[in-house]
């Protein structure tokens, strides 16, 4: 019997129709939210470990043949071999570049799966990861200061040529060791609900810092009340005599010269040149020190 005469079955013939009917197509989910980070230029975190990516990729199938069995992959094009660099709040190309990675394809962990499996939800690629080393099992090497778009291949078992190919340009992005532009820094912290934990770090760190700065400055408690500069009439400047009154009152009375030099910095050995310490004018060497007996006015050098 020829085998190619042979009558198909009711399965293989409602395939058939099927594909004629219903061409398959691809929607790219979030596709406002990913214009946004497209219009600053987009920017996703390769790591030695790996790191989510943000926005998540999520797409809506249709068109398959609910009872065959597909595989779906996403492939990460390197758009141009240079590499980028950000200066002046802008990326511009540089002279160097790095070949493209070996196989920067992610095979979505449910795969293979019926038609009708991936027609009914979204396909989410929530847990890919993005590295910058080539030996990560399970994680997609991307070179960094290179801009990589996403391309969905979906894949029909059985049959290798049955493959369909969706290009999703609004993804494009830089990949980056750390986020350059301060806007997608922004983006992210806003849309990105696992990004809480870094927003409420940078708020706490902000608080910390501005209660320091009114530590710091801040007046001691009760000075303001002790100097009652609500007050001011019964608030008088200290004089330099009240002054030297109570610093002097402080100190022993010794023997010693009541000059400047041996009265605030050591006393001079057989030093003349001594202040009169009473009102007559006399002038005794070396005289003893009596602190409510002077001024500052008759302190000389």
């Amino acid at each position: 019997m020829n085998i190619n005469s042979r009558e198909m079955t009711s399965s293989e013939l409602q395939n058939l129709t099927w594909g004629k009917r219903h061409p398959v197509r691809s929607r790219l989910l979030d596709a406002q939210l990913w214009s946004e980070f497209l219009a600053i230029n987009n920017e996703m975190i390769v790591t030695k470990t790996g790191r989510r990516m943000f926005p998540v990729i999520k797409t809506q199938v249709t068109g398959l043949c609910p009872g065959d069995m597909y595989t779906v992959f996403l492939e990460f094009v390197q758009v141009v071999g240079q590499r980028w660099k950000y200066i002046n709040s802008e990326w511009s190309p540089t002279t160097t570049s790095d070949p493209a990675t070996k196989n920067p394809f992610y095979k979505h962990p449910e795969s293979p799966n019926f038609g009708k499996h991936w027609m009914d939800q979204p396909i989410s690629f929530a847990k890919i990861k993005l590295t910058n080393r080539p030996d990560n099992p399970g994680q997609t090497h991307l070179n960094s200061l290179h801009q990589y778009e996403t391309k969905l291949h979906i894949v029909k078992i059985g049959d290798p040529d049955d493959v369909q190919i969706f290009a999703m340009p609004q993804t494009r992005f830089m990949a980056v060791t750390a986020y350059q532009n301060e806007e997608v820094t922004k983006l992210k912290i806003k849309y990105n609900p696992f990004a809480k934990a870094f927003k409420d770090t940078k708020v706490k760190a902000e608080e910390k810092d501005r209660r320091e700065h009114q530590d710091v400055y801040q007046p001691a408690l009760g000075y303001e009340s002790s100097l009652n500069f609500s007050h001011q009439e019964n608030y008088n400047t200290p004089t330099s005599d009240d002054w030297l009154s109570q610093y002097g009152g402080q100190r022993e009375p010794m023997n010693r010269c009541q000059c400047t030099t041996c009265y605030f910095v050591k006393p001079q050995v057989n030093h003349k040149k001594c202040v009169p310490i009473n009102s007559s004018g006399q002038d005794y060497e070396h005289a003893a020190y009596q602190p409510s007996s002077y001024s500052w006015t008759q302190l000389g050098g």
